[in-house]
């Protein structure tokens, strides 16, 4: 026997060529040295086994893989076919997409040369390593090149010469209608399936499987836009008949796509076809794959003993709205865990089917349902009172969930207005090691669903807003995982390299939340949402999204996991400050916003009115008090200043002034919040009416106008009116005579907010008709104030 010494220089021991030592301990020590190199003397062969070890490794590094390869050739051996594949595979496996494209390019090298030959794996794996690292052009580029070759070889089988370009393969073009497929380009992927059978190749389920993927996806697409979805159906109609005439038995993903593409217990698929004037023999061909389907995976479902079927038949059940069905599908299972001898592969009870059926019962809207299967089958609550009265030692319990089944619980207790729960199942989450996601946080923040809950009442009357205390305790634990995160990888920027890691505070989350303390008027918690928002945009390295400094890490994520403050989060910081009409806040709010190059929107102009509003309400009633004081001492003397040291608009600097019979009279002056509300309300209904008291913008750029805008819009002219109204001296009737002037100029602004929602087609709602109303009344016409009340009754 021999032993590798590992040694290249000489030894004073006797050696023999490339490091082998003689042991003359060990049996055989009498081998010559010819044997001794022919046996230790490395080949291609050897080469290539290690190449595909380290390749295989998820823990090897590309480092291992370059330096291999290159003692391949210091050692003069040279590659051939099976090492160029088998580097491929290894950069592919380990995501070095730089050595991938060099090793590329040696391989079309050699291959024009004629060293070495790129065959039907080459292909594959090019095409393959492109479509991970979505470099698009490269694979169009791949599957060309291999498609003419495959033709190529074809060609050269009809004539008499030597044989050119490759053999097509199954596996070749099943990566081909793979990758149009994902790309959700249907009818290339169709013309390449009937490319295999014009090369007579074998199909296989993976061959059919994308194909009806994406026909799903184009059939939910036209559903979306409103389009006859019949191209989608009858495609797959065609391509499940293609499938049977081949005798390709489909699988569970097979059965799943083509159930959701042509409507398996659901009516859409026939009255498409009747309103796309379809005979009665294509409706009966429908009808007959619907029922073959539907009897092939109850088939399926009998045999199989696999819960991926199980969590199919329940996500099937879930978008049909088929709660029955549901029911059986998972009793079903219940009673094969319970009395059925045969050994599944995997547990039944398990991450993938649970969750199913708990998203199952959320679609069908059976909330409570869903929290009583929680209770039932996962492990005990360690803050629950609801261990008590549990079921037996029969019952099965799901041992381990992952975040899929704590994502549906949390979405079935939100819905279910049990929001308290929410916090024990996020606090358990961290305490089992799981990081709560993104979409964790939305669950847990969801809104009641009042229509499913017949047997509350409907107590929400306006926006629903989270419980601050709720609202409170998520937030400690949500940020309590957080910052053990970022102490963990302080390096900002390469935070997510350390892992897959997702943004968790993003801006829905965080402007929900800031809504909820705008609701409770506490500064001191929206500050601390916002601080820890900036702090996660911060450590994922991404900048503000009016200038993208660094948007190649912006454009990792999409749109929903952005941490970086946008105009939604702008738009809740100010209705934050808005509430407490602080408005240095929403100066510095407002300013920040304008400086990180985000633009405001419609909501942030209101939000913005709103806060005026409320600050020039203070001012008036401060004012509206000075003033009954002085009349009551009689004496008419006024600063011209108000309450907070501005000046009011010149046009109307006087305060008093003498009437016609000699009375004084109050005017009611502007403070600098009524003209930016006035400067607002020109940009959003237009300036066709005149009017020089109002601040005209230094831009003539129009903002769009909704309901909610016009009915601030009108209680704020209301309350306006009431105030000069009610502000004429004491010993005076208010009479329409001694009312300020610029009583008028609202009345005929709420008259221009009035026909621009007209104008523009708006639908006004119950708020909009009861401001109107409450206008009517303010001018005292009652008359008017009834027929709106009247008109709002009978539309609702």
């Amino acid at each position: 026997m021999w032993r590798y010494s590992g040694m290249t220089r000489p030894s004073i021991r006797r050696s023999e060529p490339d490091g082998c030592v003689l042991d003359s301990r060990l049996p055989g020590s009498g081998i010559i040295a010819s044997s001794v190199h022919s046996i230790w003397r490395p080949t291609a062969y050897h080469y290539n086994i290690a190449l595909d070890a380290v390749g295989r490794d998820n823990k090897s590094a590309i480092d291992e893989l370059i330096l291999l390869h290159r003692d391949m050739r210091s050692h003069s051996i040279r590659e051939d076919t099976i090492t160029f594949n088998t580097l491929l595979n290894g950069c592919r496996r380990l995501g070095a997409w730089a050595y991938f494209r060099e090793v590329e390019a040696q391989m079309r090298k050699r291959d024009r040369w004629g060293i070495t030959r790129m065959d039907v794996t080459s292909w594959a794996t090019l095409i393959q390593g492109y479509r991970e690292c979505k470099d698009w052009e490269a694979v169009d580029r791949c599957v060309a090149e291999a498609t003419s070759s495959c033709r190529e070889w074809y060609k050269s089988q009809s004539e008499d010469g030597a044989e050119r370009g490759i053999k097509p393969s199954t596996e070749l073009w099943s990566a081909i209608v793979s990758i149009y497929a994902v790309r959700d380009m249907v009818s290339q992927a169709v013309a390449s399936r009937r490319i295999m059978q014009g090369f007579d190749l074998s199909m296989n389920a993976y061959t059919f499987a994308p194909i009806f993927a994406a026909l799903h996806r184009m059939r939910r697409s036209l559903v979306r836009q409103k389009k006859d979805a019949w191209q989608a159906i009858e495609l797959a109609l065609d391509e499940y008949e293609e499938m049977r005439k081949s005798n390709v038995t489909p699988n569970a993903t097979i059965l799943t796509n083509l159930a959701l593409t042509i409507g398996l217990n659901n009516t859409f698929a026939d009255t498409s076809c009747a309103q796309g004037g379809q005979d009665e023999r294509v409706l009966s061909r429908l009808r007959d794959v619907d029922s073959t389907v539907a009897r092939e995976l109850e088939a399926m479902l009998s045999r199989s003993h696999d819960p991926h079927t199980y969590a199919v038949l329940l996500n099937l059940g879930g978008r049909s709205g088929a709660v029955d069905d549901v029911r059986a599908v998972w009793s079903s299972l219940i009673n094969e865990m319970k009395f059925s001898w045969t050994v599944a592969k995997q547990p039944l009870l398990n991450s993938l089917t649970f969750s199913a059926y708990m998203n199952a019962l959320i679609s069908c809207k059976r909330y409570n349902e869903a929290t009583t299967a929680f209770y039932t089958h996962v492990t005990p609550m360690s803050t629950s009172s609801t261990q008590l009265g549990r079921p037996g030692i029969d019952t099965p319990i799901l041992i381990g969930a992952d975040q899929s089944v704590y994502n549906a619980s949390l979405q079935a207790f939100a819905r279910a207005d049990r929001h308290r729960m929410c916090v024990h199942i996020l606090r358990r989450m961290v305490n089992s090691g799981i990081q709560p996601s993104a979409l964790s946080v939305r669950n847990s923040m969801l809104p009641p669903d009042i229509d499913a809950q017949k047997d509350k009442p409907a107590r929400y009357t306006r926006r629903w807003s989270l419980p601050l205390m709720i609202a409170r305790n998520m937030w400690s634990v949500i940020i309590e995982s957080r910052q053990r995160e970022w102490a963990r990888n302080p390096s900002g920027l390469t935070g997510h390299l350390f892992g897959e890691q997702l943004p968790v505070i993003v801006n829905d989350v965080a402007a929900q939340l800031i809504r909820t303390a705008a609701y409770a008027r506490n500064v001191e918690f929206g500050e601390q949402i916002f601080d820890a928002l900036n702090k996660e945009a911060a450590f994922f390295g991404m900048t503000s999204q009016g200038h993208h400094d660094s948007a190649t890490t912006s454009n990792r994520f999409p749109e929903d996991l952005q941490c970086a403050p946008n105009v939604r989060t702008y738009t809740s910081m100010i209705t934050l400050y808005c509430n407490i009409a602080d408005l240095t806040g929403v100066n510095r709010i407002w300013t920040q916003m304008v400086n990180d190059g985000i633009e405001p929107t419609l909501h942030t102009y209101t939000s913005l009115v709103a806060a005026m509003h409320k600050v020039a309400l203070r001012k008036r009633w401060k004012r509206s008090r000075e003033h009954a004081e002085q009349s009551d001492r009689s004496t008419p003397a006024w600063d011209p200043v108000d309450g907070s040291g501005e000046s009011p608009i010149p046009d109307e600097s006087r305060v008093y002034e003498s009437s016609k019979d000699g009375s004084v009279q109050y005017v009611w002056s502007l403070t600098a919040q009524d003209a930016t509300i006035r400067s607002v309300e020109d940009r959003a209904v237009g300036s066709d009416v005149e009017d020089s008291t109002a601040q005209q913008s230094d831009d003539n750029v129009e903002l769009g106008l909704d309901i909610p805008l016009s009915t601030l819009l009108l209680r704020y002219h209301s309350l306006r009116i009431q105030d000069a109204a009610s502000s004429v001296h004491k010993d005076q009737e208010p009479q329409a005579s001694l009312i300020d002037k610029s009583v008028a100029q609202d009345i005929e602004r709420v008259m221009r907010v009035c026909r621009a929602v007209e104008l523009k087609g708006l639908k006004p709602d119950a708020r909009f008709h009861a401001a109107l109303a409450d206008f009517f009344e303010t001018c005292g016409d009652n008359k008017s104030a009834e027929l709106v009340r009247q008109h709002m009754e009978s539309s609702s």
